[in-house]
């Protein structure tokens, strides 16, 4: 596997170790493939985000705003517009119980609900751009955000949405449901965040004992065990063909400290993360 080392800022906002909203800014193009545990809201304030889901691809130009369901397996290229210092993108994440809360608000549907698809493209909405940049300088500051104010704007995010698309009623009712998630898929995917297990649990829609059960079923190993495999293998990758040292690599794993990181890192392939050697990507 071939890691091409990308040119790139990320700055999230959290609650509770989990993000909530964040910029990305890329000098470079970058392709990546993600499945996010939760719905999520976003704007493309520079460049062009191409996506392709479920076989079907996109577009979505500067301006644009994008709502992809949870546990979508969606891949994502991003490019920066000619004669422009780069990609940037705000996310915003939509959790199911702020969903519910805010739609119980308005009143049920009642014709038949269409198919409901896993990503809606948005034009651009001067409302929603409101709402995103009123975040910006909470992921600047990096003060973060309390439960409170993040209920506040996930419904402001939803109004807005549903102002320019009454329609999405129906989306957000489903998208809001309760579901578990393809395990293995999600696992791969997000085994590098710094989580407990009952977080992990809770964004796979299980519960503590069902993971658990169902996690020995599948990988016949305990989480612990493969999550800290799965880490130390993503680290030498990353050591080995991109230009990250062992002090910036422990923390995109999912170590909490450099010192257990090396630790485990000779423990397990019998070397430090400093002696593995930088392989050329030619």
């Amino acid at each position: 596997m071939q890691i091409m080392a990308i040119d790139r800022e990320i700055k999230l906002l959290t609650l509770d170790a989990l993000p909530v909203a964040g910029i990305i800014e890329n000098c470079a193009p970058e392709e990546a493939e993600i499945y996010y545990p939760a719905n999520y809201l976003i704007f493309v304030e520079k460049g062009t985000l191409r996506l392709k889901v479920e076989q079907q691809s996109y577009s979505a130009p500067a301006g644009s705003f994008i709502v992809v369901r949870k546990y979508t397996k969606a891949t994502y290229h991003k490019l920066p517009e000619e004669n422009e210092d780069g990609f940037r993108e705000h996310i915003f994440i939509l959790h199911d119980n702020f969903i519910r809360e805010t739609i119980r608000t308005f009143k049920a549907p009642t014709t038949s609900p269409p198919i409901i698809p896993s990503l809606v493209l948005l034009p651009h909405s001067t409302i929603l751009e409101a709402l995103i940049r009123s975040l910006e300088v909470y992921i600047e500051a990096q003060t973060g955000l309390d439960e409170s104010l993040l209920i506040l704007k996930t419904r402001e995010a939803l109004m807005g949405l549903l102002s320019a698309r009454p329609d999405l009623i129906h989306t957000f009712i489903d998208y809001a449901k309760p579901e578990k998630a393809d395990l293995l898929r999600f696992m791969e995917h997000n085994f590098m965040r710094n989580l407990p297990l009952r977080q992990f649990a809770q964004l796979s829609g299980r519960s503590l004992a069902t993971f658990n059960r169902d996690f020995r079923k599948l990988f016949h190993a305990p989480p612990y065990q493969w999550i800290k495999e799965q880490r130390l293998l993503l680290a030498k990758r990353l050591l080995a063909y991109t230009p990250m040292t062992p002090s910036a690599v422990y923390l995109e794993v999912g170590f909490e400290d450099l010192a257990h990181f090396s630790r485990s890192f000779k423990k397990y392939f019998g070397h430090n993360p400093s002696e593995v050697v930088k392989e050329t990507t030619g």
